[in-house]
């Protein structure tokens, strides 16, 4: 045995195996920390790591049975003993090792000292969202009906919901927002379970008995580290609408009693109510349908919202809700939004009248101002309503939007960060959040964020549709695919999910797939340019010239798509837009049309996109999009030849694009002349052969729910 070992440090194993451990661990860290920057996928790094492991036993054999002499490398057998040189590799080694070794003490010790970013990829690739201030926090879980008829669903959320809303008027109290809340409502979880995916410290559970004319409510109050129930107590009382109001503030003082005992909390501010018992539950109902965002749903709130008027027209909450569930039809299911606009503004008007100082009603004009692009009449609105109900989740909601609309993306992502504190279930916020993570370059982090909203809001669409946008946007077209048919079962009457499903079919050219899905001028327009069918597609552009200005662009008729992209232009003020990698191939699309029509904003988008792509290489982009910008943007400045490495670049991340023979956007006969051409639009077309046949297997056996295009 002793033999063996020595055999073995002689030929210098036991170096070999410490080198290519300190360095196989050197090259794992500096990959961890280098392939997420580039865009690369996970599994570039677990090959990286496997490829290290399989090498180490190699690296010993060769040591093994190779040796380094004056005359190089000889198999050892072979080496006199004259020859050998492994003393002198040793000490090489040993230097080598010594080395390595103080550069992962730097690297470990330098870790610890590097400032960190508040929110940091690897938390919130866990799906957790960290807390910004250190408040006294408590969710109040929905409570159970024990009435004999179970019956009672909605007067128990009631009562849950106006105990949420009183507690969320108490200076320096965090309380969870009703939509995570409610998630546990149908789930079995424990104290911990709800305590962590809730971020708080405190829960608020009970029950509610409705027996006639009586009322019992039970309330208890449980400590989430210790799992310890801190205070608990039971209210029998007649039942009118005083009385509920009454028992909700006496539950509610009990808390914060209990809670002052133990925490710094202030005082309880007012709330609106109404004294009409019959209004409240229709209230709380027609909210619950709102949040829901389905055209059913929105529907259903706007008739509670309406009934709730007329049995209080006094009550400024409902008015805010109606404003607000008018301006999301036009997102959900589809009504025009000038439409939107007009139906909401009156109710707007009525609910600041009513309560110029309330969070709601400062919020509904907020979202009334957004929908109208007044982004700093959002900001002025949302600062208003936070300082009314620091707790109001929808002001740091529409807060969050306007700091993106003007291109402010860290600020974004703090409102919508903020907002998760409160309410960190909610699938429209955790849409918004994980948006926003990928627009700061945390891929990897959006993507763990839209998992974790489909894992809670299964039958929400939101986490289906901003995963299915990633994949998309990353040539996954074929999962992207399946997100968004989950998406549409849930709401098939969404236009944003029709269009995404449109655009997939188009790009693979499974053009009679797409047929049913074209709604519009443009879609048919565009579907016809793709398909080959030129004169068909020029009929409708010029039977509709206000409603086909991409179809235009995809002919080559600048002159006619100028009227109504100046149009859109003009309304959404895109000149003082904020260019970002989302909205770069529109705004290349509108510089190009513009160029072409002597317009003098032209110079001025493209020098923001000169400025934007200034220094970046195709590498730098994982996004098919954002790569046709760069490539559309090198023909509109007259450079064809340099639009080629942004091409290929779109092929090699999987873009797509069947129709493209057909498609003769300005300055496509600059780029025709060029042999490279053929080869680029070759790939484009197998990548698009072999999503199509993996979405036509998909197609041809799909979910029970998916809803077959007619």
């Amino acid at each position: 045995m002793g033999n063996i070992f020595a055999e073995l440090r002689r030929r210098n194993i036991f170096r070999v195996a410490g080198i290519y451990a300190v360095v196989g661990w050197l090259l794992a860290q500096m990959s961890s920390i280098a392939f997420p920057a580039f865009g690369a996928p996970e599994w570039v790094l677990k090959s990286i790591i496997g490829l290290l492991l399989v090498g180490f036993p190699i690296a010993l054999l060769l040591a093994w049975a190779f040796e380094m002499t004056p005359e190089g490398v000889k198999r050892t057998e072979d080496v006199e003993d004259g020859q050998s040189i492994t003393t002198r590799t040793g000490r090489k080694l040993d230097f080598a090792i010594l080395g390595a070794l103080v550069l992962v003490a730097a690297l470990v010790v330098g870790s610890r000292f590097i400032p960190q970013h508040t929110v940091t990829p690897e938390v919130i690739a866990q799906g957790v969202i960290p807390l910004t201030d250190a408040k006294p926090s408590i969710a109040v879980l929905p409570f159970a009906d024990f009435s004999s008829t179970k019956d009672q669903e909605y007067f128990a959320n009631g009562v849950s919901e106006e105990l949420l809303n009183v507690l969320a008027r108490i200076d320096g109290l965090r309380v969870s927002s009703r939509t995570s809340a409610f998630a546990f409502k149908e789930r079995e979880a424990s104290t911990g379970e709800i305590a962590e995916a809730l971020n708080v410290g405190h829960i608020l559970e009970g029950s509610v008995r409705k027996a006639g004319n009586t009322l019992r409510i039970t309330a208890q109050l449980i400590d989430t580290k210790t799992d310890e129930h801190m205070w608990s107590q039971t209210y029998d009382r007649p039942l009118t609408a005083e009385n509920i109001f009454a028992i909700q503030d006496e539950i509610a003082a009990a808390i914060v009693a209990e809670l002052k005992g133990r925490l710094s909390v202030g005082e309880t501010e007012a709330t609106d109510r109404t004294a009409n018992l019959e209004a409240y539950e229709l209230y709380l109902r027609a909210r619950e349908q709102m949040q829901k965002r389905l055209p059913e749903t929105l529907s259903k709130a706007v008739r509670g919202y309406k009934h709730v008027i007329a049995l209080d027209p006094e009550f400024a909450p409902a008015f805010a809700g109606l404003a607000v569930t008018y301006l999301l039809m036009s997102e959900y299911v589809g009504t025009d939004q000038d439409e939107a606009i007009a139906l909401a503004r009156p109710n707007v008007d009525r609910a600041l009248e009513l309560a110029p100082n309330s969070a709601e009603a400062l919020t509904a004009a907020a979202s009334l101002a957004l929908d109208q692009n007044k982004l700093q009449e959002v900001l002025d609105f949302t600062k208003r309503a936070i300082a009314a109900n620091p707790n109001y989740v929808l002001a740091y909601h529409r807060q969050g939007l306007a700091y993106g609309g003007l291109g402010q993306n860290e600020k974004a992502l703090a409102s919508f960060q903020k907002a998760l504190e409160l309410d960190p279930l909610s699938a429209v916020l955790l849409s918004n959040f994980g948006y926003y993570q990928e627009s700061l370059g945390n891929l990897a982090g959006a993507r763990a964020t839209h998992e974790k909203n489909i894992k809670y809001n299964p039958t929400s669409t939101q986490g289906y549709r901003a995963l299915g946008e990633i994949k998309y946007g990353s040539g996954d077209y074929a999962g992207a695919h399946t997100l968004f048919k989950d998406a549409q079962a849930i709401n098939p009457e969404s236009p944003n999910i029709r269009n995404r499903l449109l655009m997939i079919y188009m790009d693979i050219g499974l053009f009679d797939q797409a047929l049913p899905l074209a709604k519009t001028p443009d879609d048919k327009g565009s579907l016809l340019v793709m398909r080959g069918d030129l004169d068909a597609a020029q009929k409708i552009v010029a039977k509709s010239p206000d409603e086909t200005a991409f179809t235009a662009f995809l002919l080559g008729d600048t002159v006619a798509a100028y009227p109504e992209l100046r149009q859109q232009a003009t309304d959404i003020n895109l000149v003082a837009l904020p260019l970002t990698p989302f909205l770069a191939d529109d705004m290349v699309l509108v510089a190009t049309i513009f160029q072409a029509n002597s317009d003098t904003d032209a110079k001025i988008i493209m020098d923001k996109l000169n400025t934007f792509f200034a220094g970046k290489t195709p590498i730098d982009f994982t996004s098919g999009d954002a790569l046709l910008a760069a490539a559309l943007l090198a023909i509109a400045n007259g450079q064809p030849a340099k639009a080629f490495p942004w091409f290929e670049r779109m092929a090699d991340v999987r873009y797509a694009w069947a129709g493209i023979k057909n498609v003769n956007f300005p300055g496509m006969d600059g780029l025709r002349q060029y042999p490279k051409w053929l080869e680029i639009e070759k790939r484009f077309n197998e990548n698009a052969a072999k999503q199509r046949a993996i979405i036509k297997a998909q197609l041809a056996n799909p979910k029970p729910d998916w809803i077959k295009n007619e």
